[in-house]
């Protein structure tokens, strides 16, 4: 048969082999092998380790005082002592990383919502809900508020629920959408007046604004949506076991508990205002602040200063992540000094002053009592591995170390990708502008005790 004959009559066979070539070939990346196909049973190419891939959020995963928490940190640990396996988390803070990772199926989970990338759905399994929540309007304590009057309502970055954006547009707002900013800086710019209001999730809403008290939640704007899990749909097996499990432990106690621990709405523990005194005392703890604070040779004002930043000097406060009591020291941290929730008052303000001692002695260099203060006043807050990275980064650029004004810039910009993958970055990403904020209200509160009690 003459070529062009056998080209002419084959046509339609050759152009739908190029084609299948073709989308094999962009498909091959994304595809698992035959045989770990068909054995899918659970985790049958990584049999050692649930791997996990995170991005911090203040509602899900973050660094508070030293200690890893959040609502999807707990859920997975329950998840991997549910299945006898540990938890190996990666976080990346970039969503393009993310996004990319998503199909190489190098994790078993990728806990993040993926909704918002559409075209990419039929390539990825949600899991059954893990939670659920509803977008909110956000604005200041101070400005009048109604509806009718809002000209520009600010969208973080990767807000994740988009495809409510069309329901709030409905309400005639105009929608600025902030792709530089996410949504704990929007609360840092809202905080600062520079917008007035903004679109945020009632979940990340509620954990977020214990630190923010001129803020507040205004109103509901959209409907409640849920929140997932999303895998590769090639796991099979690794996906029934996982949604088996989310079924049956979202019926439990210890869940319900776990929705309340993270998203209760809880009024600020932290403010700008100073105590009053009447009596010429600042807490009623005074004498004890004083007795364990020269047992460890530190200011006494300095301590009660942080308590005031931690409880306002409230017996029994249950903070983030579990945190408790006058201090609001981790549950980690308490065991390591032997105290609970049962402990005296005095126990508690004990071991939260050895604990800020213990700070203390890693800054020893710093000769300047108050710029030393600083330093420990943000790694009570931060822990003491952020504080060091960010040391680490002042002498890499050649400036000191020692000056928190330096310290501080460094910290704040360990919420950037290039400072937080730096090979001397030992502790990774962490948005510093709290620690940073914590350690001013922190120092402003102990220069007004100084004037007060000298």
């Amino acid at each position: 048969m003459p070529l062009k004959r056998f080209f002419s009559s084959h046509l339609l066979l050759i152009i739908a082999t190029i084609i299948l070539v073709i989308v094999l070939f962009f498909l091959y990346p994304y595809s698992l092998k035959t045989a770990e196909n068909q054995n899918d049973s659970f985790f049958s190419r990584r049999n050692d380790t649930l791997k996990v891939l995170l991005n911090f959020h203040a509602s899900d995963y973050f660094i508070y005082k030293g200690t890893p928490i959040g609502f999807q940190y707990d859920l997975l640990k329950e998840l991997g002592k549910a299945l006898g396996k540990p938890v190996d988390i990666s976080v990346c803070s970039d969503f393009d990383s993310i996004y990319k990772e998503v199909f190489k199926n190098n994790f078993d989970i990728i806990a993040l919502d993926f909704r918002r990338w559409g075209m990419v759905t039929p390539l990825l399994a949600l899991s059954y809900p893990h939670s659920f929540t509803y977008p909110v309007l956000i604005g200041r304590k101070d400005l009048p508020f109604n509806q009718d009057t809002i000209k520009n309502l600010y969208v973080p970055t990767y807000y994740h629920h988009f495809m409510t954006m069309n329901l709030i547009e409905e309400k005639n707002f105009k929608l600025v959408y902030q792709k530089e900013y996410n949504s704990e800086e929007l609360f840092d710019l809202l905080q600062d007046k520079e917008i007035d209001y903004m679109v945020c999730d009632y979940n990340l809403a509620v954990t977020l604004l214990p630190f923010y008290s001129s803020l507040k939640i205004l109103d509901p704007i959209g409907p409640t949506y849920e929140r997932s899990w999303v895998f590769n749909k090639k796991n099979v097996g690794l996906n029934k076991e996982i949604n088996n499990w989310l079924v049956e432990f979202s019926k439990t106690v210890k869940y319900n508990r776990l929705i309340k621990k993270y998203f209760s709405l809880r009024s600020s523990v932290i403010n700008n205002s100073f105590t009053k005194s009447t009596r010429h005392t600042i807490s009623p703890y005074d004498p004890i602040i004083k007795k364990y604070a020269q047992k460890y040779e530190l200011d006494w004002r300095f301590i009660a200063a942080i308590m005031f930043q931690e409880s306002k000097f409230q017996v029994g406060l249950v903070g983030l992540g579990g945190s408790y009591g006058l201090m609001q020291m981790m549950p980690a941290t308490m065991e390591k000094f032997g105290i609970d929730e049962t402990s005296s008052e005095e126990e508690h303000i004990a071991a939260g002053t050895k604990y800020i001692y213990m700070i203390s002695k890693s800054f020893d260099n710093i000769t300047n009592r108050k710029e030393k203060f600083h330093f420990v006043a943000a790694s009570y807050n931060a822990g003491r591995g952020h504080i060091l990275d960010a040391q680490r980064l002042c002498e890499k650029y050649q400036e000191n170390s020692t000056q928190w004004a330096c310290v501080s810039k460094y910290l704040i910009l360990k919420s950037k990708k290039e400072y937080a993958n730096d090979p001397v970055v030992k502790s990774g990403f962490f948005p510093g502008k709290h620690a940073v904020r914590y350690a001013r209200e922190v120092m402003e509160r102990y220069d007004a005790y100084l004037l007060m009690y000298p």
